[in-house]
């Protein structure tokens, strides 16, 4: 099939009726898929009228758990059968298919949830985000469910009430992809036959074609590889600088600086340390805000933090430095073998000068973040992470994630041209161009 064209609507986004059902298509069903299909479908309000999966495993368990839901291999076949018959799409594909499925769908009108992160180039990114910002009535959501938890919530609106005073500097890490998928390697060999029940070239959608590999891409194993994934900082990212980023109201970097060295030509280095660099907002300092990402293990120490060393901050998490003071904030509590919580993830506070400062923390109600997007398709609520923030914070992660081919150097970035301006070849990452028969309005290139 060749991509969709553009087809008239009558409205952007279907008002959905108090006595409606919100009529959903779900892209993607293994795995993180499979997690997002479960929420949603505990909201009463939701009607599933289609699945859709490049795998044709998932096809029996799909067909008894929905038997009146239509079953799709392509997603392109999918919204070009059903028109109007859907109301909203979820999508649950890597990373490099995130941008093309929610452009197509919101430019026919649906509602969208996806995963994160929400573009895999900054292009897309800006893109999807100037949509969503043009077309209100369209109600999205990037996948970050972290975001709906009290304790993260409580750490945002400590933030931006300014406990830490004007931030100047935000340090986050996480300890992926160690042990999780690889990285730092060279492009898999062992090329096989496609098996019966994978369609590869769906799998593949806008990226250049390479052979199928068993166990090399599909399932999951694909986050670390250029083509497909974003890496460490496109997958965790989103969950841990969200709040720091709404805090500091951010926009675009300036500049980004990325150490590292063992990236390969085909994945991501196993460990970096990604630097990007904004100008001052009111809610900073005059100096301007470094963000500082550290993967595959590293972190800062305590000291540089002006933590107190007796406090342990591994695992993943973001630290925030204002004037007044640091904030730690977890991204979850961990747990013991019998999974009782034994870090909690409520954010913890020093002044300056290392003293621990208490913290009255907001009340706040349990949200379901899918519920919570449905809820906004019914015209209830509004998103905590619509594509318009989405897109912004995911075109940062989007820029970490090209200069990552070009370690060890200092790269300016111009946000107006999207591009690298002293790097042409590394500027051409920031505008992937898509496979012949793949193109999308407005996105590819």
């Amino acid at each position: 099939m060749v991509a969709l064209p553009l087809l008239p609507r009558p409205a952007w986004g279907r008002a959905i009726g108090a006595n409606e059902r919100l009529s959903v298509a779900k892209i993607a069903v293994g795995g993180m898929g499979w997690s997002d299909l479960s929420e949603i479908v505990t909201h009463a309000g939701v009607h599933i009228a289609a699945v859709c999966d490049v795998d044709a495993r998932h096809r029996p368990k799909m067909k008894e758990r929905f038997p009146d839901a239509s079953w799709f291999s392509d997603w392109r076949e999918l919204l070009d059968t059903l028109g109007d018959k859907v109301d909203a799409v979820v999508i649950s594909t890597p990373d490099h298919m995130h941008a093309p499925i929610s452009m197509q769908a919101m430019q026919l009108g649906k509602h969208v949830y996806c995963q994160k992160p929400l573009g895999h180039s900054a292009l897309e990114n800006r893109r999807l985000a100037e949509f969503a910002a043009a077309h209100p009535k369209v109600i999205t959501q990037m996948g970050t469910q972290r975001s709906a938890m009290i304790g993260r919530r409580q750490q945002l609106a400590l933030l931006q009430e300014g406990r830490v005073g004007r931030i100047e500097s935000v340090h986050a890490w996480s300890d992926r992809p160690m042990g999780w998928w690889p990285q730092g390697g060279p492009r898999p060999t062992n090329d096989q036959p496609v098996p019966e029940w994978l369609a590869w070239d769906l799998f593949l959608g806008v990226a250049p074609e390479r052979p199928y590999v068993p166990d090399a891409y599909h399932p999951f194993m694909w986050r670390g590889t250029y083509d497909f994934g974003c890496g460490a900082l496109g997958d965790m990212g989103c969950h841990i600088l969200d709040h720091p980023f709404l805090a500091a109201g951010l926009t675009y970097p300036t500049q980004v600086r990325v150490d590292a060295a063992d990236g390969t030509a085909d994945q991501y280095p196993t460990a970096e340390t990604i630097t990007l660099t904004y100008a001052s907002t009111d809610r900073t300092v005059s100096g301007g805000v470094k963000v500082t990402w550290y993967d595959g293990g590293r972190r800062p120490t305590n000291a540089s933090l002006g933590i107190p060393e007796g406090v342990d901050i591994r695992g993943n998490a973001v630290v925030v430095i204002g004037e007044k003071g640091v904030m730690l904030c977890p991204l979850d509590p961990e747990r013991n073998k019998e999974g009782q919580m034994v870090l909690s993830d409520e954010p913890l506070m020093w002044d300056r000068s290392a003293k621990a400062v208490k913290l009255d923390l907001p009340k706040l109600e349990r949200r379901n973040h899918w519920h919570h997007w449905i809820d906004g398709c019914f015209g209830k609520t509004k998103p905590e992470a619509g594509f318009g923030f989405a897109g912004l914070l995911c075109e940062s992660l989007s820029v970490g994630a090209a200069a990552s081919r070009f370690p060890n150097r200092d790269l300016a970035y111009d946000a107006k041209s999207i591009a690298f301006p002293q790097e042409p070849e590394a500027a051409a990452l920031l505008r992937k161009p898509y496979r012949q028969g793949w193109s999308v309005d407005g996105l590819s290139g």
